[in-house]
């Protein structure tokens, strides 16, 4: 009895791929084209979520430009002197520039750039607190609970980013899709970099100090830092200087708002280099270290 029910199970194990290959033989038609709507259908399913997510980014990319146009103009006379509107106008020219070459290169390279503008704003502002990388969603979060910036603006970032991902990580999407992307991705830009702020640049990195009114005695060991200042909008410009034992700036360069409360400077004074006269520095001062903006 042992042996026929052996048997039996050994028949079966030998007949079973000859009946799948057959059915899969016989209804390889029907079986091709359902592979076909199933797959169709999927591409048809990412293909409408793709263009509903463009769609939303369109909208809101076309609302934050609306807001920043509506904010008071930057004095253009200013804004012509001051070495991050060169800055800027180039970035926006690569990213063109590289979208012609491949479109998908130009959207990774723009994402960097709204990366690096909204720690550069946070810089400029003092509240990147020394932070080298701060993800985007969170840099725009400090930004508005800080400043309160135009209300589309993160949900524009919100949907740049969705469509971002999908585009790249999630392989959807043709050419066309990810160039569509990039125009909305550098119309948020161009509106982040028309933000209103204090731009602070270095006018002289390494001014000598001294502890008397009459220039006769240096200070040791510390540099007076002279930086020019343009309010937001530049609408005026100010010299102002502080102490620094730093040994990174650069004449022309833009600079982020950082400081070290833990060295605290007392009364110095410098020869101004507007008149050639003693001038007081300051009272009192911690140190500042800002690093360049186009460094973060």
């Amino acid at each position: 009895m042992n042996e026929v029910a052996t048997l039996l199970q050994a028949i079966a194990a030998l007949l079973w791929p000859l009946f799948a290959f057959t059915a899969l033989f016989v209804f390889r038609p029907q079986i091709a084209d359902l592979a076909r709507r199933l797959k169709k259908g999927k591409l048809l399913g990412q293909e409408i979520e793709l263009d509903a997510s463009l769609k939303r980014l369109d909208q809101s990319a076309a609302s934050v430009e609306q807001e920043v146009a509506a904010l008071p103009p930057p004095d253009p006379v200013a804004r012509e002197t001051q070495e991050e509107a060169v800055v800027e106008e180039g970035a926006v020219s690569k990213i063109v520039s590289e979208a012609g070459r491949s479109p998908k290169a130009a959207l990774i390279l723009l994402a960097s750039e709204l990366e690096k503008l909204a720690r550069q704003l946070l810089a400029s502002t003092g509240h990147l607190e020394g932070r080298k990388f701060v993800p985007l969603s969170q840099a725009i979060a400090e930004l508005d609970k800080q400043f309160g910036l135009p209300k589309h603006v993160t949900s524009s970032l919100k949907h740049f980013w969705e469509a971002r991902n999908r585009l790249i990580h999630g392989g959807e999407g043709t050419d066309a899709d990810i160039l569509r992307a990039v125009d909305s991705g550098l119309t948020i830009l161009k509106a982040l970099q028309a933000l209103p702020r204090e731009i602070n640049i270095v006018f002289a990195p390494h001014t000598d100090l001294f502890s008397d009114a009459e220039l006769r005695t240096p200070i040791p060991n510390v540099k007076g830092i002279i930086l020019e200042t343009h309010a937001p909008g530049g609408t005026s410009k100010t010299f102002r200087i502080f102490p620094t034992t730093q040994q990174h700036f650069v004449k022309g360069r833009q600079v982020a708002w950082e400081w070290n409360m833990q060295k605290i400077f007392g009364a110095a004074w410098y020869r101004s280099p507007d008149t050639g006269q003693p001038a007081q520095a300051w009272l009192q001062s911690a140190e500042f270290v800002g690093r360049h903006l186009d460094d973060l």
